[in-house]
């Protein structure tokens, strides 16, 4: 698998290739490394990109969901170290700040025509981080799901 990766090429109205990147959220790298149900659609999307990328944050969401699940701290070290091996982990910048502003406001906004809960604070930096890099995000997150940003991955 690629150190860095994103979705599979495209090709924009004049035929050329165009190669995005493939932002991983919380939710993907859980289900890839506990073997979950979409987790051979992840590693499809994983083993096919080009560029993968994930945030920060996304590295303690997963911390605290495995840690809920009484994982072993060894494992959950293990794990997030295969984050850092497969995708490059980026911290927040300014411009990722500045986008979550729109991002949290567009998501609320989104979750209250939709009826959903309001999201994260993750969620919008996610967000955040697949417009400043004009990315998409994997995810199966429901505040996400119809989003141009987005490559659904619900089962």
């Amino acid at each position: 698998m690629p150190k860095s990766t994103g979705v599979p090429a495209v090709s924009d109205r004049s035929g050329s290739r165009i190669d995005l990147t493939l932002i991983v959220d919380s939710f993907a790298w859980i289900e890839f490394l506990s073997a979950g149900r979409a987790g051979p659609s992840v590693r499809t999307h994983l083993e096919s990109s080009e560029e993968l990328v994930t945030p920060d944050i996304v590295l303690a969401e997963v911390a605290r969901v495995f840690g809920r699940q009484g994982m072993p701290r060894i494992t959950i070290e293990g794990h997030l170290r295969s984050i850092g091996v497969l995708s490059s982990v980026r911290p927040i910048d300014v411009q990722v700040a500045i986008e979550a502003i729109e991002s949290e406001a567009d998501l609320r906004q989104k979750a209250r025509s939709e009826k959903l809960g309001m999201p994260s604070f993750a969620d919008c930096i996610i967000l955040a981080f697949a417009r400043s890099l004009q990315a998409q995000v994997l995810t199966a997150d429901s505040h996400f799901r119809g989003l141009q940003e987005t490559v659904w991955i619900g089962v």
